[in-house]
């Protein structure tokens, strides 16, 4: 066979391989030898060569066709060829099933083709059969956190760092991980060890200025400031930005801004996900429906801000026109949040356990015409599924607050004071106007029974001033004004949560403004059901709001509970919801042009009893006739708006900017 086919690649590798096996071990080699000068980049080849050597004593040899046919997987993974990668790694592990870095390397193939199982498998026997390389620590512990499983994925980053405690990369995944699991303390300390081992790393110092940012360190986050300017710029110019898109957007920064960093962040998932959409390739059609398809896709379907919003739509459907699918990647708390959506829809998808590629599928099969992204960049988010184009009319709405930058992603629903004439060009997405609020709130949210003051620490008789937000919303210029507020306001309190680390450093604020925090801070305790924080919310006289990132959904509970809110709307989307709340409700004289005002408001309405009682009876009012807590009546304007979106694909136009008018109106 030699004779007749010198030259045939298929021949030449068995032949090598028998006599190997035989134990011609010089044999083999020269028929490898012979295929790897006919065919250099046949990893299997260079693989088993080097397998030979090694067998024959000669590891300096074997060790370069050892590290060939690594090269040559790592190159078909960085040719944006996952699956051809992933078929050198087999063949390689075939001959040699104990090198972990190959395990390693086939788990990054896996993953990039789809195949979370795998991966995993392939990582744990990394782990299983060396466990000195970080590497597979790392990427599993991000597999496990994408699937919601962050328990377990920062147990693996703990196991690593107790055989690796020097290792930069664990520490830094460490630091990742317990921020997106909200423990910002241990995050700064992980990613503070990171810069020590890691001086300079760009990346770290870009996760801990976020994390020093959600603790209120703002002369930690302000020496970080200028990287994180550089980064934005970066972004500016069409390049890289370590920033994320949800930094971003809670970052002192233009719409136009805020959207070149979401188009960074997302240009480098679409190229991660190219071969895996080619291979996909839905398709489309579009005859005439007889319901229209609704899908809601988001991992929030549970006790967050996203369903305290949302849980009451779904049963408003009209069901001879639509049919409703909820999409969900994240966990099942069992809570009533979660018990409602599910009552409401009539599919519940759970794809926690479905790669990204397996879930497009899924949504695909499903025949889903029109598909909302119900969380963005927000959290353990998984945009990728988007990217992938499971739809063919695709929705940014609700929890991110910001352009997505993603031609996959064709429509943003707003209101004209989210989106307004001089922020609109900034968004890449068509942009759907609702007639009135764009947030969809319930109309079924429970209060609980009314605690006092008493039960809460705050005074019975003092001005109680209430701002419980994220210490990521709470910048150095607003807390300077709460404290000037406190200042000329006797006896007043401001109602803040915050514990730990993030309390000792508003504290230490407050003590720097002469105002003492013992006496002039309460910070709210834990309430952990929803009812009871929503009838507390009631016991203060104002809610202050934030500047750079505003209170949606707080600002909407606190009005359902009737406490007035007092906003000063920004020029970007993410600083005017509680404007379009109270717009909507029709108590504009809370919105106030500029943080002078803001100031004086806050302060006037400490001394103007009758003028706080007024607010609380026209809220009450309001509530009960405004177009705000009407989820009915916006679950009709929506549907108004898919049903032209429809119209406009049916017609093989392009996604087009949609103005609703009020129903009734022509």
């Amino acid at each position: 066979p030699r004779r007749a086919a010198p030259r045939d690649p298929n021949v030449l590798y068995l032949l090598g391989l028998c006599r190997m096996e035989l134990g011609a071990l010089e044999e083999g080699i020269r028929h490898m030898r012979a295929l790897v000068r006919f065919q250099p980049g046949n990893a299997p080849a260079h693989h088993a060569l080097g397998k030979a050597l090694s067998a024959l004593g000669k590891a300096s040899a074997a060790r370069r066709s050892l590290d060939s046919a690594l090269e040559l997987a790592l190159l078909a993974q960085r040719d944006d060829d996952p699956a051809r990668a992933a078929d050198i790694l087999r063949t390689a592990l075939l001959r040699h099933p104990t090198h972990a870095a190959l395990w390693n390397n086939l788990g990054t193939a896996c993953r990039r083709r789809g195949d979370s199982a795998g991966a995993g498998d392939a990582w744990r026997r990394a782990i299983a059969l060396d466990a000195t390389i970080a590497g597979p620590y790392c990427n599993l512990a991000t597999l496990e956190m994408r699937a919601g499983h962050t328990v377990e994925a920062l147990s693996l980053i703990r196991e690593g760092l107790g055989v690796l405690p020097d290792n930069a990369d664990l520490h830094f995944h460490h630091g990742r991980l317990a921020f997106f699991s909200g423990d910002f303390a241990t995050a700064v300390v992980a990613l503070e060890r990171t810069l020590s081992l890691r001086p300079g790393d760009r990346p770290a110092q870009a996760q801990l200025a976020q994390a020093r940012q959600y603790l209120c360190d703002w002369d930690g986050l302000d020496a970080l400031m200028p990287l994180l300017r550089e980064e934005i710029d970066s972004a500016v110019s069409g390049s890289t930005c370590l920033v994320s898109p949800f930094f971003a957007v809670t970052l002192p920064t233009t719409e136009a801004e805020r959207t070149v960093a979401a188009v960074a962040g997302a240009r480098k998932r679409q190229a991660a996900l190219a071969s895996l959409r080619q291979g996909l390739s839905f398709r489309f059609d579009t005859e005439p429906r007889s319901r229209l398809h609704i899908g809601y896709l988001s991992g929030d379907w549970r006790d967050h801000a996203a369903s305290h919003l949302s849980c009451g739509l779904f049963r408003h459907h009209d069901r001879a026109k639509f049919e409703v699918s909820i999409l969900s990647f994240g966990p099942d708390d069992g809570s009533d949040y979660l018990h409602r959506i599910r009552d409401g829809a009539e599919h519940f998808v759970d794809l926690r356990s479905r790669s990204d590629g397996a879930a497009a599928q899924a949504i695909h099969d499903l025949g889903v015409d029109i598909l909302l992204d119900v969380q963005g960049f927000m959290g353990n988010s998984r945009p990728e599924i988007f990217m992938l184009r499971p739809a063919p009319i695709q929705i940014s709405y609700l929890t991110y607050l910001g352009s997505m930058g993603t031609e996959t992603l064709d429509y943003i629903i707003a209101d004209a004071t989210m989106i307004s004439p001089d922020n609109r060009a900034a968004f890449t997405e068509a942009v759907v106007t609702m007639p009135h609020c764009y947030q969809v709130n319930d109309d079924e949210a429970r209060i609980g029974t009314a605690p006092t003051r008493a039960d809460e620490g705050l005074p019975e008789q003092a001005m109680v001033y209430c701002a419980i937000h994220g210490g990521h919303k709470i910048t150095r210029d607003i807390f300077a004004r709460w404290m000037r507020i406190l200042n000329q306001v006797p006896d007043s309190v401001l109602w803040l949560a915050a514990g730990g680390r993030l309390r000792d450093n508003l504290c230490a604020a407050a003590t720097a403004q002469g105002i003492d925090p013992e006496t002039r801070l309460v910070f709210a305790r834990r309430v952990p059901d929803k009812a009871d924080h929503m009838a507390r919310l009631a016991l203060a006289d104002l809610m202050l709001d934030t500047p750079i990132y505003g209170a949606h959904s707080s600002a909407v509970d606190c009005l359902w509970a009737g406490t007035p809110v007092l906003t000063c709307p920004g020029d970007v989307f993410s600083s005017r919801g509680a404007a379009t709340l109270l717009r909507t409700l029709g108590i504009e004289e809370l919105i106030v042009a500029d943080y002078d005002a803001y100031e004086r408001l806050a302060v006037a309405l400490a001394f103007d009893v009758e003028r706080r009682a007024d607010l609380r009876v026209r809220i009450a009012a309001r509530r009960a006739v405004s177009p705000l807590f009407d989820t009915a009546g916006w679950v009709r304007d929506v549907e108004r708006a898919y049903l032209e979106m429809w119209e406009i694909y049916r017609q093989g136009e392009p996604p087009r900017d949609i103005m609703l008018l009020e129903r009734g109106e022509t």
